[in-house]
């Protein structure tokens, strides 16, 4: 990547807390309809169990975790789960209106999501494709934020260099971990936290 410009080349999105509004009760509630049980059972077996945690490390393919699912009860097909998982992402469609004129103006924009291989599956039917150029997932890097080595594997796999990469994420341990890799980061919680953030770094001049 380059651009001569001195401005970020690429920009890395969270996305739950800035792409997209983290609803996890509304997943909560689609699962338990679907297998029969309490919201608190499906938390227990599924979040709190550490299986969730194991999905955002790739440990498990979304073949796996439909046929875990089936175990519990689960009688839908992939499609069901996928929709059922992306409920919890709900768009933010003012950061992704940010988005995609950061892409009109030549920026790459890419995701950089602590999650599992359903979501991303599913994360066309959550973010228009219009808004994103790649979806960097922590179950295809094997590591999770803040780790370290989450950043430098989705630098590697996007082809770019932290000192040319603006990251934001509402997390400011995530953003501290970015910064010490020589990432630009800035921690935002809203639309207009993004877009401050983004001006901050002379990006969306034509906006």
């Amino acid at each position: 990547m380059a651009n001569g410009s001195g401005r970020p080349e690429l920009v890395l999105f969270d996305l739950g807390g800035v792409l997209c509004r983290f609803e996890p009760d509304h997943r909560a509630a689609e699962l338990a309809t679907a297998i029969g049980v309490a919201e608190d059972e499906v938390h227990a077996l599924v979040f709190a169990s550490g299986f969730d945690q194991e999905c955002d490390l790739g440990l498990h393919s979304e073949t796996a975790i439909l046929e875990r699912f089936r175990r519990l009860g689960f009688s839908g097909d992939r499609d069901d789960l996928r929709r059922a998982w992306a409920t919890a992402f709900v768009p933010d469609r003012a950061v992704i209106a940010l988005a995609i004129a950061l892409r009109s103006e030549g920026v790459v924009v890419a995701t950089l999501s602590d999650n599992g291989p359903v979501l991303l599956a599913a994360i066309e039917s959550v973010v228009t494709p219009s808004a994103i150029d790649k979806h960097v997932f922590s179950c295809m890097l094997g590591a999770t934020k803040p780790a370290p080595a989450a950043f430098v594997a989705a630098l590697e796999f996007l082809d770019a260099r932290p000192q040319q990469t603006f990251f934001v994420d509402d997390n400011p341990v995530n953003v501290l971990s970015a910064r010490r890799l020589g990432i630009l980061a800035e921690q935002a919680n809203n639309a207009a936290d993004v877009e401050s953030a983004l001006r901050s770094v002379d990006l969306l001049r034509a906006h």
